[in-house]
């Protein structure tokens, strides 16, 4: 379906209109989405600055607790001189240790592959297992930062759970050899309370404490706990906060479109309103487009009754606008076809004279050669070979001459007529100059407008070498450039003047045989192939004259023809 000026106007002004609206609407919801989102995390980052401090106080105590439990010399006495005797002392004196957030004291003797433990619910000297103590030891690794608590699963705990510990050696007060070890340790539950779930979150998103090795190590889902954290994907917004003591990192992952619910809900509603404005936009647009355009639509009636022929047709002018002197114009226009008509024709009919005028002249009377025949064998008979050569070249060019009048020839046809023709002129000059051919074979069945170089080699003759001396030479040559015919006669002769130029191509110069000029040449090149056919001059005082001629080269004599 094909839309009319009008329509196309109509929808360009509406889709404008909408794309304006749309993205109005998608700059100012963008906006408001980039401040809700900033805003959420500038809130976020608060509450997890406070989640960081308190987490990091938790984690400080238990350190300290660590620190001073391992050097009390009363406890390091009893590890020293333990016996089992001992358990209920040394129970008694971790017990005085286990008070705010820490969850359970345990007091490791390698030596006797003995755990003294206290939690919140028994105090008990446990045995260890390989196992046990293969774990009381991974907990005594020294670790790059101290101040920073081990996150691991209590393995000699009946009940498994994550926790946050500190290990640290209890040393011999006599030798300094590390004669046991007290572990603090603080339950993740007591941090997820303590911090996350009462000021970590402000109210959209999941809260998490991630490790400085990129663990979960606290959260709502407990079946992250321990697992490697995953990458956010684009949907969600991130805010994370270090804590500075633990390098512990507090965590809120959120869905953006949660955060951005109630500006989505408002996003739509102004959808809706810019939707219901749009199209009042249209049937406003409707109105007014139809309102201008009516004076086109009658320029367009007026243009199919002058397309139908007649051209009496004249349009209304409305008004003074551009519209207006658009309708003038084409009154103005029509007035004039007529003419241009006229001139059209005329100027068809003056090429077709100018093709008759540059065949008018050639020598047709066949009985003229009729005669130079029975002359020529007259001349044989006699033993005048020059004279039957000589009337030979002479009847070929006229049998060429009276054939196939304003017709194209091929490059063979028309060199060989050159060449008679320079023959003829040879003998009358008494050999005076020489002329030489260089016509590439593969253009030979190439078509050209007949006598097309007869022109140029006979003003080289009369106007460019000089026939009172010898050593005069012309050279003919032709090839094909590409799809182009390049031509060119070339001559040693005096050279010619801007004046002899211009009176060459000015048509006053006639060929005395076919009376076709140098100018009669270029108008048929420019008659036959337009733009690509030219005829141009070199000439110059030192070198003589060069005629070249370039045309289409074309291997079909009706590919050109008029």
């Amino acid at each position: 379906m094909k839309l009319g000026f009008r329509q196309k106007s109509i929808l360009s002004m509406i889709f404008v209109s909408m794309i304006v609206s749309i993205a109005l609407s998608a700059v100012l919801y963008n906006n408001s989405v980039d401040v809700i989102e900033e805003n959420y995390t500038d809130s976020a980052t608060n509450s997890l600055t406070v989640c960081a401090g308190m987490f990091d106080d938790m984690m400080r105590e238990a350190y300290y607790t660590a620190i001073n439990a391992a050097a009390d010399t009363e406890l390091q006495q009893l590890v020293q001189d333990y016996d089992s005797s001992t358990d209920p002392q040394i129970l008694e004196r971790l017990a005085s240790y286990r008070n705010g957030s820490i969850d359970s004291v345990y007091c490791f003797l390698p030596s006797q592959s003995l755990a003294l433990k206290v939690t919140q619910s028994e105090q008990l000297a446990q045995p260890c297992s390989e196992e046990d103590v293969l774990w009381m030891y991974r907990l005594t690794d020294v670790q790059d930062d101290p101040l920073s608590p081990q996150y691991v699963t209590d393995e000699t705990s009946v009940v498994k759970k994550q926790i946050f510990t500190y290990a640290k050696p209890v040393h011999n007060t006599t030798d300094g050899q590390t004669v046991g070890y007290i572990i603090v340790n603080v339950d993740e539950r007591d941090v997820y309370f303590s911090c996350l779930q009462g000021h970590g979150n402000p109210g959209r998103g999941s809260s998490y404490i991630i490790t400085p090795d990129g663990r979960v190590a606290s959260g709502t889902n407990l079946k992250l706990l321990g697992t490697q954290r995953k990458e956010p994907q684009d949907n969600m917004l991130v805010t994370s906060v270090t804590a500075p003591l633990s390098q512990y990192e507090m965590t809120i992952v959120a869905d953006r479109s949660v955060i951005t619910g109630d500006i989505t809900r408002t996003r739509n509603q102004i959808f809706l309103i810019a939707l219901l404005l749009n199209l009042l936009a249209c049937i406003l647009i409707l109105v007014i487009v139809t309102k201008m355009l009516r004076p086109l639509k009658n320029l367009e009636e007026t243009m199919d009754q002058v397309s139908q022929g007649d051209l009496t047709a004249r349009t209304e002018v409305q008004s003074e606008d551009e519209i207006g002197r658009l309708s003038k114009g084409f009154n103005d226009m029509i007035g004039q076809v007529e003419d241009l008509i006229d001139q059209l024709v005329t100027e068809k009919l003056l090429k077709k004279e100018a093709e008759i005028e540059a065949l008018k002249y050639q020598i047709t009377p066949h009985f003229m050669y009729n005669t130079l025949n029975s002359i020529k064998y007259a001349a044989v008979l006699q033993n005048s070979s020059e004279i039957a050569e000589q009337l030979e070249a002479f009847i070929e060019l006229l049998q060429l001459s009276a054939s196939d009048r304003g017709a194209f020839i091929t490059m063979e046809q028309e060199i060989h007529m050159v060449q008679n023709y320079t023959k003829l002129q040879l003998f009358r000059y008494a050999n005076s100059f020489t002329v030489d051919f260089d016509v590439s074979p593969d253009i030979a069945r190439c078509y050209v407008p007949s006598l097309l170089i007869q022109p140029l080699v006979e003003n080289a003759i009369l106007h460019g070498i000089d026939l009172k001396k010898s050593g005069g030479r012309i050279v003919v040559r032709a090839a094909k450039e590409g799809d182009m015919l390049a031509i060119s006669v070339e001559d040693n002769g005096r050279g010619m003047t801007e004046d002899d130029l211009k009176q060459l191509m000015s048509g006053e110069r006639r060929s005395k045989f076919s009376g076709i000029g140098v100018r009669n040449v270029r108008e048929r090149l420019q008659l036959y192939y337009g733009e690509k056919g030219k005829l141009a001059f070199y000439s110059g005082a030192q070198y003589g004259t060069v005629a070249v001629i370039t045309m289409p080269a074309s291997y079909d004599a009706e590919e050109y023809t008029i």
